[in-house]
């Protein structure tokens, strides 16, 4: 005869204070668990932070040198043709579009996927898909 996981040899079931043992040890294992992952992804995250604005700050730099540069190369390429004035307004006008562009891409490499039901509260919800 088979018998319920919960049998003993003896054939009695345990009783309500040990199942509520039980659940109490089963949910502070959950806890536990739980917790120790939320801090593994708030030190990833950290890391990620870090290299992200370190990356940053260095793109930062070389790109206001490129565009100092290449606006200045523009102004000076187009000056013969419009003027100082005009040139260096539509060299503004490309680089302001540049700039739009860029902070487009910007905002899509802002997301994280999360694992721990802790840090699920503050990811981001996909509508129409899985999360």
């Amino acid at each position: 005869m088979l018998m319920h996981a919960d049998e003993h040899v003896d054939g009695g079931r345990p009783g309500i204070s040990e199942l509520l043992g039980r659940l109490g040890a089963d949910g502070r294992d959950w806890a536990e668990a739980e917790l120790a992952m939320a801090r593994l992804e708030l030190g990833e995250l950290r890391s990620h932070a870090m290299r992200m604005v370190l990356f940053a700050a260095v793109a930062f730099a070389a790109v206001f040198c490129a565009m100092v540069a290449l606006s200045q190369a523009g102004i000076a390429a187009l000056t013969p043709y419009a003027g100082e004035a005009l040139s260096a307004l539509t060299v503004a006008g490309l680089l302001a579009i540049v700039v739009v562009l860029c902070v487009l891409a910007l905002r899509q490499s802002f997301s994280w996927r999360t694992e721990s039901i802790f840090f699920r509260w503050f990811g981001q919800r996909h509508m129409g898909g899985s999360s």
